[in-house]
């Protein structure tokens, strides 16, 4: 049998610019680290994605977004760069529920 905690910890996720720091207005509720980091690499997708100018920013400062995984506690637990949510697809399957379209594109940037 799995070890699975009766809650599952709660995860908040930061986009991250080196400027400004944006909160996903969602909150997620995800076994592990691992999970969440997949949901911060389809975060990324999406706000690539949704986000018009993006493909009009020079890779310089594309490669300065990220996204911060923070815990219930406001601890920061990891930080994942757009450019790995370029270089790596997720198979679906794997990918937490897709939560994202809830988000209007204006809360993502």
């Amino acid at each position: 049998m799995a070890d699975i905690p009766a809650t599952m910890p709660r995860y908040n996720l930061f986009i991250y610019n080196q400027y400004k720091r944006i909160r996903y207005p969602k909150s997620f509720d995800l076994p592990d680290v691992d999970s969440a980091r997949k949901g911060a690499l389809k975060l990324a997708r999406v706000f690539m994605e949704v986000v018009p100018y993006w493909s009009d920013l020079p890779p310089v400062r594309q490669d300065k977004f990220l996204v911060e995984i923070v815990d219930d506690a406001g601890e920061l637990v990891l930080t994942v760069p757009f450019s790995e949510a370029k270089e790596t697809k997720v198979d679906p399957a794997e990918a937490p529920p897709d939560q994202s379209k809830e988000a209007p594109p204006e809360a993502l940037g």
